[in-house]
């Protein structure tokens, strides 16, 4: 007897611990991915096929894709997962790519994060005991030790998967588990093992096997590919129907003598392949096996008797499928952690800037150098001695969406200390004078006369203390200009925008735009903006048309005049996009965008990412601001906490075993 054989007479064993599980919290969270916008399934090896599984069933259940992926592509994919469940399948849970994609799915923000394991101590092992988006589901086994190839973790994943589907269904089948007992039982006892042995006794290591199967047979398909591949019983190749049909039959042509195709039909494809078959060359080996409706029930089943088609190939060229023999370099491959490594390295500002540059995608800037730029930005920012911070207001002081509100409490105490330790302060917005009276209502009078203030985008610096509706700017011929063309194109807007007032700025609430495209296009004939005379900038809540002259840079140097030529002065934004209204500002070596970013080298970085955004960052930001044994204000880079999972806390409900 192999040591596979061995195997896959213990499975029944599994099956009746699987059968005897309460399976509600996996139905419940199978039901709980139809709010999701998308759904990842996550696998490797023998865990792949479970993945692959779980897809079939949401497929059946609810009529809604799936995206399968191994660990790597979670870990070098771009795109934020904060309304995407990612289901993650692992036996033992323990191995670095799982790791490394558990990290990666956290730091992309997923939206809930399902682990279907067999081990019992999963939560403590993984530090997910604070997690409040984390759920595992412990399906056991009735052996931890699979063979080389997935056995008992396999069984156990898929036949919990297929109960709780079937728990989750709105008709449920309410002998499904008798009824499936009885069809893997007869799979795996020894009249059909002997079948099988048959069936593939003339397999041969130098044949391929071309799998040629209906699409909705995905996972007994991959069990097959993976498995042959994994135990090198022979090559193998696997397609649908129609794809054979598009030139992978050249395949048969040439090596008719050394090919057996195997195909899975269904009731869908059963007549096409019939059609096709007649059509092969005789000498070729086939083995057709029909799946019925090829739902989740027959799936599972086909898996069970996939296993049985292993043991068989594996006897029919001399190799035992659990114990293969396999090379050292193989194991050093297995438990090397480069992907843990890398997945380390991409924390939430690498992934927001390694993002913003691939929608750029310049030929000329690569991702090489991003995790080098990413510690020497840091670096830098912690070797600074800052005499100096300027800050955008909307999105970094308060929220904008609350910009009418005074700023938090907390966040104006760090200001005033940051203030009595010497630290020149200056505002740079867009805004006119509302954003001094909000500021003169929270920090002190003896303060405001040394807060330099840059009103509409820097183009009327005063302190805080003046009050502007008292000394305002003068008017310019260029905002005249710009006005009146605004107030002949009232076509453009909802409401109408005159322009009264407007001396050194023109601001347009993006609510009052209706079509932002055709807007920027027409913008650009006015003939101040076509000169040059006045630009085009945009905020998180409004188009400015402002002096060409105008700058949030002149605040910032403004605020660094009689500074040492070593000291820094802090730069902080959150409109950091090509496009925003911070971006000139953030383009330096010591700007920090608390929102966007932009995906030039030369741009700015955020430090949390989409994590941690806005007045919350900033706050933590200035608390990480000290003063060393010198009196240097710098930045404590540990108290960033840039490593902290934002989605662990001692305060949220802890993770849920199943």
């Amino acid at each position: 007897m192999t040591r596979f054989g061995e195997k896959i007479g213990e499975l029944p064993q599994t099956l009746d611990l699987v059968l005897a599980t309460d399976l509600s919290s996996l139905a419940q969270a199978i039901g709980r991915t139809t709010t999701a916008k998308s759904v990842i399934a996550v696998g490797s090896g023998g865990s792949a096929i479970a993945a692959t599984y779980f897809a079939r069933c949401r497929e059946t259940l609810f009529g809604a894709s799936t995206e399968t992926m191994t660990p790597m592509d979670v870990v070098v994919g771009v795109g934020d997962l904060q309304d995407t469940d990612v289901w993650l399948f692992s036996a033992g849970a323990d191995n670095p790519d799982f790791r490394a994609a558990l990290h990666a799915a956290r730091v992309r923000r997923a939206k809930r994060i399902n682990l279907v394991t067999r081990r019992q101590d999963a939560v403590e092992v993984l530090g997910l005991g604070g997690s409040a988006n984390v759920a595992v589901h412990v399906i056991p086994v009735a052996n931890e030790k699979d063979s080389f190839l997935a056995t008992h973790s396999l069984v156990s994943s898929v036949s919990a998967l297929l109960l709780a589907s079937n728990m989750t269904s709105t008709d449920p089948v309410e002998s499904l588990a008798d009824s499936f007992q009885s069809a893997a039982m007869a799979q795996l006892d020894t009249v059909s093992r002997r079948r099988a042995a048959e069936l593939f006794s003339n397999v041969r290591t130098e044949d391929t096997l071309l799998i040629i199967a209906d699409p909705q047979l995905a996972p007994a398909t991959a069990l097959i590919e993976t498995s042959l591949w994994e135990a090198a019983i022979c090559t193998v190749q696997q397609t649908d129907f129609r794809n054979f049909a598009h030139g992978r039959h050249s395949w048969l042509h040439h090596r008719p003598h050394h090919t057996v195709v195997l195909a899975l039909t269904g009731h869908d494809t059963a007549e096409l392949w019939d059609q096709y078959q007649r059509l092969l060359p005789p000498e070729i080996r086939q083995i057709t096996m029909d799946f019925g409706n090829c739902g989740r029930f027959q799936n599972a089943v086909g898996i069970m008797r996939g296993l049985v088609w292993i043991e068989a190939m594996g006897r029919a060229v001399g190799i035992d499928p659990g114990k293969p023999g396999i090379g050292e370099f193989g194991r050093s491959l297995y438990g090397e952690a480069s992907l843990e490594q890398l997945s380390g390295k991409l924390g939430p500002a690498v992934r927001q800037k390694r993002r913003a540059r691939l929608e750029r995608d310049d030929p000329a800037c690569g991702d090489a150098g991003i995790h080098a730029a990413d510690r020497e930005r840091l670096e830098r920012l912690a070797a600074a001695s800052i005499g100096g911070i300027v800050f955008d207001y909307d999105g970094t002081i308060v929220p904008t969406d609350q910009r009418e509100t005074a700023p938090d409490q907390e966040l104006v105490e760090e200001l005033k200390r940051l203030h009595l330790l010497g630290v020149r302060l200056a505002i740079a917005t867009g805004r006119g004078g509302s954003a001094g009276e909000k500021l003169r209502e929270v920090l002190p009078p003896d303060m405001q006369q040394h807060v330099i203030m840059g009103y509409y985008n820097g183009g009327y610096i005063k302190s805080l203390d003046v009050d502007i509706r008292l000394e305002p700017p003068p008017v310019t011929p260029e905002m005249k200009e710009t006005a009146a063309w605004l107030t002949s194109r009232s076509d453009l807007f909802i409401e109408p925008v005159s322009g009264e007032n407007s001396r050194v700025q023109i601001t347009i609430q993006l609510d009052n735009i209706p079509d932002l495209q055709r807007f920027n296009h027409e913008i650009a004939t006015c003939d101040s903006v076509r000169s040059g005379a006045v630009r085009v900038t945009r905020s998180g809540h409004s188009v400015d048309l402002i002096l060409a002259r105008t700058s949030k840079t002149n605040v910032a140097e403004r605020l660094s005049e009689g500074l040492g030529a070593d000291i820094v002065v802090l730069r902080v934004g959150d409109q950091g996009s090509r496009v925003g209204n911070d971006n000139e500002l953030l383009t330096h070596p010591y700007g920090v965008s608390v929102n966007e970013v932009c995906g030039r080298d030369d741009g700015c970085w955020s430090l949390f990412g989409a994590d941690l955004t806005g007045p919350d960052a900033l706050l933590r930001l200035l608390k990480a601001m000290k003063p060393d044994l010198h009196g240097n204000v710098r930045i404590d880079i540990e108290a960033l906490q840039l490593d902290a999972d934002p989605k662990t806390s001692t305060n949220r409900e802890h993770a849920l075993r199943v």
